[in-house]
């Protein structure tokens, strides 16, 4: 008989429990059977037996062979653990009953910045903070032992470097024979930044529309199984240029038309790994415009289905400078020469080795001068220990944008914004760094800052209470003016208007400007009289920080405030001596520089000056410079006062009965003719201004639709022919003391005498100086 052919009882002898019988190991064993008849065994006999231990022994091969395979199994299954334990982008450790870390993955120690023998052996609540450890004690602990896990807790953990991040974790206990605790094993997510935002796109939907909304990068949610776009944020629709329903309409390959089966391993890639990083894609745009692209996507379950969160960020100009860097040095030199920003190539050390033409233009350097410098000799914000920071962060991150001053070969200094990054040449790290010139930036900035400063002012014009109506009046002198008006409007000429206080000279610049070319423009008004002269030079020009006690911060003043529009420099004639060579400068070239400032500012600005003196006089007497004078006077008008025109006074009486009343809900209607007699009769040392505040006094005393003036004082006054020649300062003076008599000689607040004759109390305690007048000691 052959030997492992079985004999024809050899199926009845395997089928034998007790002599098949496996031992602890699996292999058979051979059980001796009984035999049949006592003396020797028969040939057949040992033929059979020997037919079973043949069996027994292939069997035994064929276990040892299955052995093997499972154990070949549990070591790749283990490796294959061990694998996508230390290497999956999720922090993971176990720790054993007692709480110690008995295991992390590599990620784990990457993100908190420790090494496997610095945390061996600690406990794991040693790496979180105090509120953390106090909920891991008191309800982590407690659930896990009752529950066996704890599931999404957020906790706060804390890094080698002192930084906090957020993340969620999730503990399985694994327990023994006896049930108790053998070791946890934790996963933890970290929710900080990005992280945490795909933790929340993952919690809802309304966290993950945020998500999307807010997003620096284009973001896509991509089915895998169908290669379909399931949803995309504002972003992606303003990198490509669809709106969100035609992309939700198109399939993947009309972003990636030419680059599928590369698209496709991606994402496979993305699915088996867990996630992805490429920068070897691009995206084609509605326009049929290719765009170099970054992609960094992750697999996700969304909704029970895998799904892939795709992050998509255009870098097409660090290709560009990564494909210029290949180049052959010629083609480089002729592409960079020709940029319009300044371009470096530097070493590690900081030497700078290569410039373009932009460079040597805007340092005023030779190509062979740079090229003998380092970097902090042109960057003042840089030296080696910033560009190795920096070099490092490139290296992590790609380019990084930096800013400061570049300084000339003069020693002069100009704002520059820098992309730089890294690039390799000859097996050695350089950095490439594009400068910007921002001085042209800033200035719009500055343009944006003045318009700002013009929004303000106007504002604060709105909100004074002052005339803005018609000139009111028919009178032959009134007429005249508005002749005056309209002639010089039209011109920028200079124009010096004169009258009496309260005439209405600022009403009539207001007029001038509005009906000039400059109407769009700001008028900005300066009263020469209300400021002190340490003060008026930095409100008209302007004051750099640090100029004087109190300049905490750079001023615009009002010349570069007025620029493209014009300025009302009202009471010209109390402008101090040294501003009236400033002034006169301006006139002249347009230019001037801030108090404590060295450059100079040119502005376009039309002057419309205005006083109450006699100039003429004033530069007689030396007090005025007649070369501004006579500059200021190009066209001269003056403002008629009141009692030159009386014929206009009902008409003025009218129109501010009105005004006033309108404001007061009353519906004035009449004058009585004494009353109207009385204001005529007045000689107005005031003006327009003076009459124009008795009314409004009269409109809030008046009881019905007939105006009443009440106890106003000026109805006894009784004008003789002699007072018509007084001297105009005389006049001003007798009014002041009787108005000043009649508030107790109070100046200001809302019973006071600046308010009875319409002016600042700053502007009356200034005139009151120059007319000599005094308070008794029992006034």
């Amino acid at each position: 008989m052959t030997a492992g052919r079985p004999g024809p009882h050899r199926q009845a002898i395997q089928s034998d429990d007790a002599m098949n019988a496996k031992d602890s190991t699996g292999d058979f064993v051979i059980r001796p059977t009984e035999p049949s008849a006592p003396g020797r065994k028969s040939r057949e006999q040992l033929v059979s037996e020997l037919q079973v231990l043949e069996a027994q022994y292939e069997a035994s091969k064929e276990a040892r062979r299955e052995l093997q395979a499972a154990q070949e199994a549990l070591r790749d299954s283990e490796e294959r653990y061990r694998s996508l334990y230390n290497d999956t982008p999720v922090m993971m450790h176990s720790i054993n009953a007692e709480g110690e870390l008995v295991s992390v993955n590599h990620y784990w120690l990457e993100v908190l910045g420790y090494t496997w023998e610095q945390v061996r052996g600690h406990k794991s609540w040693q790496f979180v903070t105090e509120t953390s450890r106090r909920w891991v004690e008191e309800v982590g602990l407690p659930r896990l032992r009752e529950k066996g896990e704890v599931r999404e807790a957020e906790l706060r953990f804390v890094k080698r470097n002192g930084a906090v991040i957020d993340v969620l974790l999730t503990a399985i206990a694994q327990r023994d024979d006896l049930g108790r605790i053998d070791h946890v094993l934790a996963y933890i997510l970290d929710i900080t930044d990005r992280k945490k935002a795909e933790a929340a796109l993952r919690a809802s939907e309304e966290r993950h529309r945020k998500f999307f909304e807010h997003s620096n990068d284009a973001l896509f949610v991509l089915d895998p199984e169908h290669n379909t776009i399931l949803d995309v944020n504002p972003r992606t629709c303003e990198l490509l240029g669809y709106t969100r329903d035609e992309l939700l309409e198109l399939p993947m390959s009309a972003v990636h038309p030419d680059e599928m089966p590369e698209f496709e391993a991606f994402v496979s890639s993305v699915l088996k790994e867990g996630s992805g990083w490429t920068d070897a894609l691009t995206c084609l745009t509605k326009a049929k415009m290719t765009i170099a692209a970054e992609i960094s996507a992750s697999a996700v379950e969304i909704d029970g289905a895998g799904r892939i969160v795709a992050w998509v960020r255009d870098i097409s100009e660090r290709k560009h400078a990564e494909s210029a860097l290949r180049e052959s040095e010629e083609r480089f030199r002729r592409l960079v020469d020709r940029a319009a920003d300044s371009l470096y190539v530097v070493e590690d050390d900081g030497r700078i080795i290569d410039v373009n033409r932009q460079a040597c233009e805007a340092t005023g350097y030779t190509q062979g001068e740079l090229q003998r410098m380092w970097v902090w000799e042109i960057a003042d914000w840089l030296d080696l220990e910033a560009l190795e920071r920096s070099m490092e962060q490139m290296a992590r991150t790609g380019p990084v944008t930096m800013g400061g001053n570049h300084t000339r070969k003069d020693g002069t200094q100009f704002p520059v914004e820098v992309r730089a990054c890294l690039v390799e040449e000859r097996g050695r790290q350089r950095v490439l760094a594009l400068a910007r010139d921002l001085t042209e930036r800033i200035k719009a900035e500055e343009v944006r800052h003045k318009l700002s400063l013009e929004k303000v002012y106007l504002q604060e014009e709105i909100d004074r209470e002052h005339n803005v109506g018609e000139i009111v009046g028919s009178a032959k002198s009134i007429k005249k003016l508005f002749r005056d008006i309209k002639r010089v409007a039209g011109t920028d000429s200079t124009v010096l208007i004169s009258g009496e206080t309260g005439t209405g000279k600022e009403l009539v610049a207001r007029a001038i400007h509005a009906e000039s070319g400059r109407h769009d423009s700001v008028l900005v008004k300066v009263n020469c009289a209300a400021l002190s002269p340490g003060l008026i030079e930095s409100e008209l020009f302007g004051h750099e920080k640090g100029a004087f006690t109190g300049a905490v911060a750079r001023r615009e003043g009002r010349f570069e405030l007025a620029d493209g529009g014009s300025v009302f420099l009202d009471e010209i004639g109390d402008l101090p001596g040294e501003l009236q060579v400033k002034l006169l400068r301006v006139l002249q070239d347009g230019e001037f520089e801030r108090v404590g400032g060295t450059r100079t500012i040119k502005v376009d600005v039309r002057v419309i000056a205005a006083t109450n003196r006699d100039l003429e006089r004033a530069v007689e007497e030396g007090r005025f410079r007649s070369d501004l004078y006579y500059r200021l006077k190009v066209y001269p008008i003056h403002v008629p006062a009141l009692r030159e025109r009386k014929e206009d006074i009902p008409q003025l009486v009218n129109y501010f009965a009105r005004k006033y009343g309108s404001k007061l809900g009353k519906r004035l209607e009449s004058v009585p003719q004494g009353a109207l007699d009385a204001l005529i009769n007045y000689p107005w040392p005031g003006n327009v201004r003076e009459l124009e505040n008795v009314i409004e006094r009269a409109a809030i005393v008046s009881r019905d639709a007939e105006l009443e003036l009440g106890d106003w004082a000026g109805q006894a006054v009784v004008v003789g022919e002699s007072e018509d020649f007084l001297p105009l300062d005389e006049v001003q003076r007798r009014h002041i003391l009787k108005v000043l008599g009649h508030t107790g000689w109070r100046v200001s607040g809302p019973r006071g005498a600046a308010r009875v004759l319409g002016m600042k109390p700053t502007t009356l305690q200034a005139r009151m100086t120059k007319l000599g007048i005094e308070r008794n000691a029992g006034s």
